[in-house]
């Protein structure tokens, strides 16, 4: 049985980030960690195209390239297993975030980038799985299944969340939406955080714990954006 599922978006910065951190966590601890899909994309179907566009102007195109990308996920899984997911999600990933900065320094030229077209398949050639997978980017019959394990990992904290959510001990474990950090720590740090977020998640009872200041993941594609403000998750 996992120690945990961690639910993830690629083309969410903050996901990203907190991902990077379980990774070190887990080599420490020697935890299990399953990696699962959570479609951004499909998580705010109910906000208005034209709220959601409020933030920048491709803000719903790029949660539709998380939603192309998880079809890949989705299509790598099936084909070749669930052990696939977790290398083939860090070399998506670093397809996206660890990129050269735009030209531009502000939240636009980053959001630009975060919404462009890619090719995928040098990420599935670095997780070793074969090119012509990055086809099932335009199935969309794949949909149904990333709804219903997006809908899974909503319910699991109740709803009003986002990514990534962290789902210990699964199926019937505590879940969290969160941690949302802006730099993964590491080493002792790593564990420091792990240790509270376990030991709050697991805290019978405890619902919420938030502040609103936050500022934008440091990553090498955003790094002209990082440690300021912003409302993208």
């Amino acid at each position: 049985m996992a120690d945990l599922e961690f639910f993830f978006d690629p083309i969410c910065p903050f996901c990203w980030v907190t991902s990077r951190w379980v990774v070190d966590v887990a080599a420490q601890r020697d935890l299990e960690v399953v990696w699962r899909p959570l479609s951004l994309a499909i998580l705010n179907e109910e906000i208005s195209y034209d709220e959601r566009k409020k933030a920048s102007p491709e803000y719903p195109d790029s949660h539709l390239r998380g939603l192309e990308m998880l079809r890949v996920v989705h299509a790598a899984r099936e084909a070749h297993g669930p052990g696939v997911v977790g290398d083939l999600y860090t070399a998506l990933g670093e397809l996206v975030w660890d990129a050269d900065p735009p030209e531009g320094d502000d939240f636009k030229a980053v959001m630009h980038e975060m919404a462009r077209l890619r090719d995928l398949r040098p990420a599935l050639r670095q997780a070793g799985l074969p090119e012509d997978l990055a086809d099932a980017s335009s199935d969309t019959s794949r949909d149904d299944d990333l709804r219903s394990e997006t809908q899974e990992a909503a319910e699991r904290c109740g709803g009003g969340v986002g990514t990534p959510i962290l789902s210990f001990s699964p199926p019937d474990g505590p879940a969290l939406f969160g941690p949302v950090i802006d730099a993964p720590p590491s080493g002792e740090d790593s564990l420091r955080l792990w240790d509270a977020v376990e030991t709050i998640a697991r805290w019978g009872g405890f619902a919420e714990l938030k502040r609103n200041v936050r500022s934008f993941p440091e990553t090498p594609m955003s790094a002209k954006l990082a440690k300021t403000d912003t409302y993208v998750r």
